[in-house]
């Protein structure tokens, strides 16, 4: 019956709400126009950062480190030698000994002569018998031809005897080459014989005589040699002396110029610190008048950026406002229509009630023209699936009693409508769809 009343009232009073929408919509417009056309000015446009002073930093100058000292190495002179002495050894001499006709031995057999009284002893009686024969060969007669053979036979003869004389010769050269033989094995038997003695004589005393010169020689050279040893010693123990001192003197020296480098370029940091030092801190207080320059200007800068603000926030805040009396005057026509649409629902709910008889004698929730059981508290399932256009959340969902109605419904929860559209029953909330731009429909 109320929504009958409010039904009844929104039919007067329509018109002064579409003017008020209009009106709305005229200042909405207008201050919005305002927004579009403020400008924002770049109030940091030319402004320049602080410009820092730099300083050049002073360099120190390192100090050089000259070529290190250099030790001169000590000359070792020659090593000393010594000359080895030796001894000429002594000769065996056997040139007195006696040999050949020296020693007194002769051929015996040499002047052996031949004996030739036989053969003319022979030759004499030979030619007697040649005679002889030729005598009696006259008294018989026998002429020359016996003459001639008795000639012959006396010359045999003395062939024969002229045989013999060489015969002896010969004999007698034989006996003196014999001779002669013998005589030179005796000298050669003596002159060995006397060799030997004198050649171990002498060879006895040579082999003294080099013994003793050969000791005296070894002797020398060991002393020699000694004292070669020790001056050589000497020297090297100088030598090694003279460049270990030469050293010690070249390390000296190459320290102490290490030690004046190291304090010429410590004295250089130390000066190019203290300048930079300096430096440094003048840069600083021209940077920091800088900062403080810059932060004044900044400070100006900001604060214009403020003012602007300030300005769009005041058009921000008129444009709010306006925008809330066009929702307030789009809502009060909705809530107008609404009811205009609810108390046509109502009559037509009445009429539904009076021939049925009431809500269906059970009590239940169910469907009631418009009204719809909306409570969250009655659904499942639930999926929000879109917006109407006045700004309502629209949702799928089942509900848990198949009572209410089975399937996928679409409609809205009943917690986020106006409460115009709120009807409470039994404990629940109802929706009544006529007063809202939602259609509940099963899907």
């Amino acid at each position: 019956m109320g929504s009958v009343v409010k039904g009844v009232g929104s039919l007067f009073g329509g018109r002064a709400r579409r003017r008020e929408q209009r009106s709305a919509n005229r200042a909405l417009d207008t201050e919005q126009a305002k927004m579009d056309a403020f400008k924002f000015t770049n109030v940091y446009e030319g402004m320049q950062g602080p410009e820092y002073q730099a300083y050049e930093a002073a360099q120190a100058q390192a100090a050089q480190l000259g070529p290190a000292e250099q030790a001169q190495l000590a000359e070792l002179g020659q090593a000393q030698g010594y000359d080895a002495q030796g001894y000429t050894a002594a000769q065996t001499n056997v040139a007195g000994l006696m040999r050949g006709a020296d020693t007194g031995l002769t051929n015996t057999m040499r002047n052996l002569q031949v004996s030739t009284a036989g053969a003319e002893m022979a030759a004499q009686e030979a030619d007697q018998a040649l005679a002889a024969s030729q005598d009696l060969a006259a008294q018989a007669g026998t002429g020359a031809g016996g003459a001639t053979a008795l000639a012959a036979q006396a010359a045999k003869s003395k062939a024969g005897i002229a045989a013999d004389i060489d015969r002896q010769v010969k004999a007698n050269e034989q006996l003196r080459a014999q001779g002669e033989s013998e005589l030179q094995r005796a000298q050669l038997a003596q002159g060995n014989l006397a060799s030997q003695f004198d050649l171990g004589q002498q060879q006895f005393n040579v082999g003294a005589q080099n013994q003793a010169s050969q000791f005296t020689a070894d002797a020398q050279n060991q002393a020699a040699r000694f004292g070669a040893q020790a001056a050589n010693q000497f020297a090297l123990t100088e030598f090694g002396a003279a460049n270990q001192m030469n050293q010690f003197n070249v390390g000296q020296q190459n320290q102490f110029a290490v030690r004046n480098m190291d304090a010429q370029n410590q004295f250089a940091l130390s000066n190019m610190g203290a300048q930079n030092q300096a430096l440094m801190n003048q840069a600083n207080v021209g940077n920091q008048q800088a900062d403080r320059a810059f932060d004044i200007e900044k400070m100006k800068r900001d604060f214009q950026l403020q003012q602007q603000n300030f300005e769009y926030q005041k058009l921000q805040n008129k444009t709010d406002r306006a925008l809330a009396r066009k929702q307030a005057a789009d809502q009060a026509r909705a809530q107008a229509k609404a009811d205009l649409i609810g108390g046509i629902g109502g009559i037509l709910d009445a009429g539904v009630m009076a021939a049925t008889g009431g809500f269906g004698g059970d009590g239940l929730l169910g469907p009631m023209g418009g009204t719809q059981s909306s409570d969250r508290r009655l659904k499942k399932d639930i999926k929000l699936i879109g917006l109407s256009p006045l700004g309502f959340k629209i949702y799928s969902f089942k509900y848990k009693d198949n009572s209410f109605g089975n399937g996928t419904f679409q409609g809205v929860m009943s917690d986020e409508v106006p409460n115009y559209a709120v009807i409470k029953s039994n404990g629940f909330d109802m929706v009544d769809y006529n007063k809202i731009d939602v259609e509940f429909k099963n899907i």
